[in-house]
């Protein structure tokens, strides 16, 4: 399962793609315009920003409340194993394969309900970022129409930028993204 800090940067880096994707496909005027680039430090933006630490304080509440929900049935689970251990000897072959499928029965239903809880989490995850991907895209999109950029990447994905013909628009799109959540 991935921790709730590892699904935030997923959905992160996924929005960073979409925003790319939105970039890259917007026309550009004329052949002979200038080649404008920029780039975002998502990582940095991610530490940044607000909304992102709240969302991730959120996840992490339910990833807990998950697995301490998880824990306890994992705990019934067990006990009934040790029970059935304690006096398997004691109990007859009928009751014995009916305790034994019992114990299967309810690791069944632990594993599906730990499977139908990280469905839930992934669910939840999207539920919170979706608005700050939406936020970034926007804040990102408006920025390049308003400052003529061609291309608006992620930093986290560069091997190089030059920083005389890139300019980082991190501080930027965060201030913009600060002046929304006021």
């Amino acid at each position: 399962m991935l921790s709730g800090r590892g699904m935030i940067r997923i959905a992160a880096v996924l929005a960073v793609l979409a925003m790319l994707a939105a970039v890259l496909l917007m026309p550009v005027a004329a052949q002979a315009q200038e080649l404008k680039i920029g780039y975002l430090d998502m990582e940095r933006l991610r530490q940044s920003y607000q909304g992102f630490r709240d969302a991730e304080e959120a996840f992490q509440k339910q990833v807990t409340a998950m697995q301490e929900q998880v824990q306890s049935r994992q705990q019934e689970v067990e006990m009934l194993r040790q029970q059935y251990e304690a006096r398997k000897t004691m109990l007859t072959a009928a009751r014995r394969q009916q305790d034994e499928q019992n114990i299967m029965q309810k690791e069944q239903e632990l594993m599906q309900f730990a499977q139908s809880q990280q469905m839930q989490l992934a669910q939840q995850e999207v539920e919170l970022t979706r608005p700050l991907q939406e936020s970034i895209l926007n804040v990102v999109q408006t920025l390049a129409k308003a400052e003529n950029y061609t291309y608006i990447f992620d930093a986290g994905s560069l091997i190089y930028v030059d920083p005389l013909r890139a300019r980082d628009l991190t501080g930027q799109v965060l201030e913009e993204l600060r002046k929304e959540a006021n």
